[in-house]
């Protein structure tokens, strides 16, 4: 299993940005490789809504389920791929307040299926590479560039 970390600091309000970020339709306007994401079962915000996204991780189209796994109003949002395919994807971003600023910090775990295992070692820097970009985009998004 591979972990990344980023951060993201914000002006916005704490709740503006768990808003924000507990609607995963909006992931659209940040991800660059999500090219469209609708909800399909449960309801906004709730623990257990899912979302059926458009993804283009590399040259390939595919779709993806993701599941609303937790979430805690200004405090936390957390999320898990249910594809039946080699990689399962897990995260949870971590809202904070930090003196006038929202602070974000996001987790996510990557986990390996099948021959694609042998491979994970070498993930790393191609996973670093991805959460950069979502860093800077998510970033750019919240603060309004």
């Amino acid at each position: 299993m591979k972990l990344v970390r980023t951060k993201v600091t914000t002006p916005r309000p704490v709740d503006e940005v768990y808003g924000f970020l507990v609607d995963f339709e909006n992931q659209v306007r940040w991800r660059f490789d999500v090219l469209t994401s609708e909800l399909i079962a449960g309801e906004l915000g709730e623990v257990g809504a899912r979302y059926r996204q458009r993804v283009k991780p590399g040259r390939r189209i595919q779709l993806s389920e993701v599941v609303l796994a937790e979430a805690r109003p200004s405090s936390e949002v957390a999320f898990r791929t249910l594809d039946s395919g080699p990689v399962t994807v897990s995260g949870a971003w971590h809202i904070r307040d930090g003196s006038g600023r929202t602070e974000v910090v996001c987790e996510v775990a990557i986990a390996t299926r099948g021959p694609l295992r042998l491979v994970e070692p070498l993930l790393g820097p191609s996973l670093r590479k991805i959460a950069a970009r979502y860093e800077k985009a998510l970033a750019e998004r919240l603060n309004g560039h």
